[in-house]
C-alpha cells in the first residue's frame, strides 16, 4: 500500500475520505491537492514559507464538522484546494499550531467561509486543516453581528 502522500485523491475518493472521517474515529491522512504557483507566491508573501502540496486530516474534519457554530454545509470542504490557490485574502494568524505559523484563506462560496490552515514546513512545505467555518448567514430581522 502507498504512503498517503504519494497520490493525490481524485474528487470522488476526496468526497468518500470527508465523509468517513466525519462518521468514523480512525485518524488518516490524505493528500488532496497542490498549491499553484501564484498562490504560492501569495502565501509566501504572507508568511515567509514555501508551500507546495495540500493535506487533509480526518480529525480536522471531524473538529470542522462537529462544531455546529461552524456553520458547514456537507460538500464545503470539497472547496478547500480551490480555495487556497484562488483566495486573496489570506491572513497570517497570531494563534500558531503545533508551534507552526497559521494561515486564514477566506472566499464567498454562498457566504463566506474561513480555511484556517497550518503551514508545514518541516514536513516539506504542506499546508494542514486546522479548521473550517462559515459565518452565520444574518436571517431578515436579526441584529447584525459585531466582529
Amino acid at each position: 500500500m502507498p504512503n498517503w502522500y504519494s497520490h493525490q485523491l481524485s474528487f470522488q475518493e476526496l468526497k468518500q475520505f470527508i465523509d468517513e472521517a466525519r462518521n468514523g474515529k480512525e485518524n488518516k491522512k490524505a493528500f488532496i491537492g497542490t498549491v499553484e504557483s501564484a498562490a504560492a507566491m501569495r502565501i509566501k508573501a504572507v508568511c515567509g514559507e514555501d508551500v507546495t502540496s495540500i493535506m487533509l486530516e480526518s480529525s480536522s474534519i471531524r473538529h470542522s464538522h462537529g462544531k455546529i457554530h461552524h456553520n458547514l454545509e456537507d460538500d464545503d470542504l470539497l472547496h478547500l484546494v480551490d480555495t487556497i490557490n484562488s483566495a486573496t485574502d489570506i491572513k497570517l494568524s497570531p494563534k500558531k499550531s503545533e508551534n507552526n505559523k497559521v494561515l486564514e484563506f477566506k472566499k464567498n462560496i454562498n457566504g463566506e467561509i474561513t480555511f484556517v490552515e497550518e503551514v508545514r514546513i518541516n514536513h516539506g512545505g504542506w499546508l494542514s486543516l486546522v479548521t473550517c467555518y462559515r459565518l452565520k448567514k444574518q436571517r431578515r430581522g436579526d441584529a447584525p453581528r459585531k466582529r
